[in-house]
């Protein structure tokens, strides 16, 4: 119950203008009045005003239940802020735990909102951190300075298909976890996949006498990445694929084995059929 006061909540129309209002509540004038409410509630999933298709989306899955899932899966792609959002609380209310994940996966990787999408990645996986960059700490208010970029290799990457995402359930990101049998890859190397983890070993300098953080900082990441050094989890561009030509950086002050071997994992989803992963330089940048 507590999932359809949610959707309602989401669900009360913001009505900006004559024609929305006229068009939104004729549409919810012939829901209320049809006796067969299963053929209204679809064709206003294929209105254009994102309102109603949000609505109605929502009052199929109450009729269908668990067997709206396929249509739920397919709406998922290019799906707006509104559907998105409906999408989400339609999968907290299903019952088969796997369809749940499959369906939060596919809002995150195929609507066009950003926080809808990282809604719904923090919904579907277990590592959750904030991440905080030095320029952000509110204690902290001093010029920054940059005093050394420490370029990680392009050619000693190793990469594996999570054809089944288990890959976090079974520790891809642990320091011992052998990669033996992954294949060699490295930036622009490797042909579309949904779910791909990446992983190198680098040696990272020692440490400067003044030095006040260290970050990796994301040239190109195609499109969502989960970040571990050293086996600790570091934090997420988890803003979907709007995000897949935006540089990022986290921090990794307290992580980082200065003048020792790292290793970093890096995990890549993406819905581009053309292109993935990492595909621009990754550097460590060591600042005062």
């Amino acid at each position: 119950m507590k999932h359809v006061m949610l959707i309602l909540g989401l669900l009360l129309f913001n009505l900006l203008g004559a024609d929305q209002i006229s068009e939104r509540t004729a549409w919810l004038k012939k829901f209320n009045a049809a006796k067969n409410k299963l053929s209204v509630v679809q064709e206003g999933m294929k209105s254009a005003d994102t309102e109603i298709q949000a609505k109605a989306v929502f009052e199929y899955f109450m009729i269908k239940k668990d067997a709206a899932f396929p249509e739920l899966l397919k709406l998922a792609n290019k799906s707006s802020d509104q559907l998105a959002r409906v999408l989400i609380c339609c999968a907290d209310s299903l019952k088969d735990r796997n369809k749940r994940a499959e369906l939060l996966k596919a809002v995150a990787y195929g609507t066009y909102s950003s926080s809808a999408a990282t809604e719904a990645n923090r919904k579907n996986f277990s590592f959750h951190r904030v991440n905080v960059r030095l320029q952000d700490r509110k204690d902290w208010d001093f010029d920054i300075e940059k005093i050394k970029t420490v370029k990680i290799p392009e050619t000693n990457w190793k990469s594996f298909y999570d054809k089944d995402s288990s890959g976090h359930m079974k520790g891809y990101f642990n320091i011992d976890y052998s990669d033996a049998h992954w294949a060699k890859a490295g930036p622009k190397t490797l042909k579309y996949q949904p779910l791909v983890w990446y992983r190198i070993k680098f040696t990272a300098p020692e440490k400067p006498a003044v030095c006040n953080a260290a970050e990796l900082h994301f040239a190109g990441v195609e499109a969502t990445a989960w970040v571990w050094l050293n086996g600790i989890y570091i934090g997420a561009r988890d803003e979907g694929q709007s995000a897949w030509n935006r540089p990022f950086a986290l921090d990794i002050t307290n992580e980082i084995r200065w003048g020792k071997e790292n290793t970093l994992v890096v995990r890549v989803s993406s819905t581009d059929v053309s292109d993935s992963g990492i595909y621009k330089p990754v550097t460590l940048e060591i600042l005062k």
